[in-house]
Formats: structure tokens, sequence, C-alpha cells
């Protein structure tokens, strides 16, 4: 059976599927787990607490449990705003369970990004006048969202892996389509290896990658600090 182009092409169909979730899902929740990093680290209480508050309890949650309830619930959430007949598709409530879920594990990563940096990059800053707001835009993100590209890498590889748990609504995604494929050839074994194997060119691939930008980037921070040592000699 695996020589007929097919299977391929029905396993692949799947695999497309799996990518599209994992790619939209760690868009969205990139730039929702950025607005909570930054609402954790704010001076307001009103700010902060909420923030926290989203970030614990949502880590604390199955990603399954929030994938289910946006299948049940998603559609009476939005109706208010696209209209009484408005039904979310299956595709959307899987990437809004996996987002939500990401979001605040890539808050975390973010808030670590910033908390990482040399304190006397933000004290330089506010000393030519630059404001909290501007002082986050132009010296510290820039800096901290480089610094958390291979943790991203690594949070895609797991996205790509928990994305296989939208199939229980109905999505079908690469281990859903190998469930079709072996539910009609009563060969669970041979397709489930097969599915294993993409499942690990992909994240293998983008664990390598994760990985060569860590060991690429120790040099050109050692060199940063050479060069700022030397700048401090020749200040001295």
């Amino acid at each position: 059976m695996f020589l007929d182009p097919a299977i391929w092409g029905f396993l692949f169909e799947g695999l497309r599927e799996t990518i599209y979730i994992s790619l939209v899902s760690v868009a969205l929740s990139f730039v929702v787990g950025l607005l909570f990093a930054l609402g954790r680290l704010s001076r307001k209480r009103w700010i902060r607490w909420p923030s926290i508050f989203y970030i614990e309890g949502v880590r604390a949650l199955p990603v399954l449990l929030l994938i289910v309830y946006f299948w049940i619930k998603g559609s009476a959430l939005f109706r208010p705003i696209f209209g009484p007949d408005f039904d979310l598709p299956w595709f959307w409530a899987g990437v809004l369970g996996l987002s939500m879920y990401t979001s605040a594990v890539l808050a975390e990563i973010i808030r670590a990004g910033i908390v990482s940096l040399p304190r006397g990059q933000t004290e330089a800053a506010r000393a030519l006048g630059l404001s909290h707001a501007q002082t986050m835009r132009s010296v510290i993100l820039p800096q901290a969202l480089r610094l958390m590209v291979p943790a991203v890498m690594a949070q895609l590889t797991t996205v790509i892996k928990d994305s296989s748990l939208v199939g229980t609504i109905g999505v079908f995604e690469l281990l859903k389509q190998g469930r079709t494929i072996y539910t009609q050839f009563f060969n669970p074994i041979e397709v489930l290896l097969i599915v294993a194997t993409i499942y690990f060119v992909i994240c293998f691939a983008l664990s390598q990658a994760s990985r060569r930008l860590e060991v690429g980037r120790a040099p050109r921070e050692a060199r940063v600090k050479i060069r700022d040592i030397e700048l401090r000699d020749q200040a001295a």
C-alpha cells in the first residue's frame, strides 16, 4: 500500500494541516505572549496581577482541555461579535486552544529574555531621556527578541507535537490521517511508524537549527563583551 502515491498524498495533506496549525498558533501566541510578558513586567498592579494570573493559570491547564473547551464553547464566545449564526471552524478551535497555552509559555520566555539583559542598558536609555515605552521598544525588546529565537523555535517543535491533539475534535492533521489509513487497512504498526518518522524528521531538524543558533550566538556575545571591555579600558 505504501507504493501507492495516493496514500502518501493523503498523509502529506495531514502534514500540511499540521504545519498550518503550528505556524498560525505560534504566530498568534507570540503576539499575545509578548503583551502578557510586558504586562507582567508593568509597574501598575492592575496590569501586572491579571497578567500573572493568566500566565500561571493557563500554564497549569492541560492543552487538550483548552482545545476541547474552544471546540465546545468557541462558537458561543464569538457569536456576539460575528452574529448569532457564526460557527467556529474546528481548525480555529484547535488553533485557539494551542495558542492560549503556548502564549502563556512564550510570555515567560519573553519575560526571562528581557530580565536577562544587563540593567545598565535600561539605566543608560533612561539617562538619555527615553521614556519607559521608548526604552522597551528601541533598546530592550530588539535585543531580547534575538536572544529568544532558539527558545521560540524549541516551542514551535513542541507545538508541532501538540498539534496531534486537535485530531480529537475532528481536524484531519497528520496523526488523524494516519488513523484513517490504518482503520481502513488494519495495519496500525506500519502506519504509526511512518507517522512517527515524519514527526521525528521535522522536530529533529528544528532542534538542530535551534542548537546552531545557540552555538552561533555565543561567539558574537563574547565579541560584544570583549569590545565593551576594550571601550571601558580606553575610557579609563
